[in-house]
């Protein structure tokens, strides 16, 4: 991951389409598991870093290096906005504040209305994502990550010999029974669980994991159609131009309470291009405790929001992440680089943010 880590330590981020930057020569886990593969890509402390880093390698024709990097050399058109009406044109951000899965904690709901103030006040247009198939998404996610029956991390562990980690806790031996992933059995109360808790109810069949595929290319078809349907929407005759929403429900969390990765899976399923990028940090004054709600969405929900203490929680970094769409990250670092100095324009207008 590189958008959650730079979520929780108020850093700027990239990650990029599968293919797009060359993985040759680097380490990573789940080798070979190619239906929803990791994306490498920079973490800087600032957004102009981003553009020089991911030029700078594209520039240096990996494909020549990589046999699986795409031939896309950087695009100076797609930098400019050209399909998004061109620099200077006012753009059109659809906001997903809440997954319709596990609701986001103050702070960053906080952070969500100060991007979109800061995007209004700037000229830029905001409505609201309509969310589509984010449990059906999320199933599949789990059962395609997990059709190995965790024989992959058991290889790992057995060649270094090292222990499955189960929890961050600090000094922790075992699980926290109180902690989300444990102190739920199932999550959504769907028959599915996380990757790790998967990982002892044995592999798949390769069939089993076909239909997966299958199932996992209709449902990217039926999202690019709900994206593109949002041009009656946006008044500019162009659909959305970027989504923007939470990098997790919750800022920088304490050890071994990060439990939820939805908000940045859903956009690796979707493989589209995105973003992460520093918006404020917790302050206990504004960042009060929300009353329960009537119901919640399910168990997960319920836990993250226990979870949150202003006082535990502040000056804890918050992040929020910029996601446009397949192999477009020229794009998604111009609007990025927008979204920024929108918001930097903001603060200096208000003095708390």
């Amino acid at each position: 991951s590189v958008r959650i880590p730079a979520g929780f330590t108020g850093i700027y981020s990239l990650r990029p389409c599968y293919g797009r930057l060359p993985y040759e020569g680097a380490a990573n886990v789940l080798e070979g598991q190619e239906a929803i593969t990791s994306a490498i890509g920079p973490m800087a402390s600032n957004i102009s870093a981003l553009k020089t880093f991911t030029k700078a390698v594209l520039d240096a024709k990996p494909w020549n290096k990589d046999p699986l990097v795409l031939r896309k050399p950087w695009n100076d058109k797609e930098y400019a906005l050209t399909e998004h009406g061109g620099e200077g044109a006012q753009l059109c951000f659809a906001v997903m504040l809440d997954n319709g899965l596990v609701r986001p904690q103050p702070p960053v709901r906080r952070a969500m209305s100060m991007l979109v103030s800061a995007l209004t006040d700037a000229g830029h247009k905001v409505i609201d994502w309509e969310n589509k198939l984010h449990l059906e998404l999320h199933a599949t996610s789990e059962h395609i990550m997990s059709a190995d029956g965790g024989e992959g991390y058991r290889t790992v562990c057995s060649l270094t010999g090292e222990p499955l980690l189960q929890t961050m806790m600090p000094h922790a031996e075992q699980p926290d029974p109180n902690h989300p992933w444990h102190a739920h059995p199932t999550f959504l109360d769907e028959p599915f669980t996380m990757t790790l808790r998967n990982a002892g109810k044995g592999a798949i069949s390769a069939y089993e994991l076909w239909e997966l595929h299958k199932k996992k290319a209709e449902i990217r078809k039926q999202y690019l159609d709900h994206w593109e349907r949002t041009k009656t929407r946006t008044g500019t005759g162009r659909p959305v131009d970027a989504i923007l929403c939470p990098v997790a429900p919750y800022p920088a969390p304490p050890h071994g309470h990060n439990s939820n990765d939805f908000y940045t899976v859903i956009w690796n399923f979707l493989d589209y291009a995105c973003t992460a990028f520093p918006v404020t940090k917790v302050d206990s004054s504004l960042d009060l405790p929300d009353p329960p709600p009537d119901s919640f969405y399910n168990q997960e929900d319920e836990a993250v929001f226990k979870l949150y203490d202003p006082e535990v929680f502040f000056n804890a970094p918050v992040g929020l992440q910029l996601v446009g769409r397949t192999q477009e990250e020229e794009a998604v670092i111009a609007m990025t680089e927008i979204a920024v100095s929108a918001l930097e324009t903001w603060k200096g207008v208000h003095s708390k943010s």
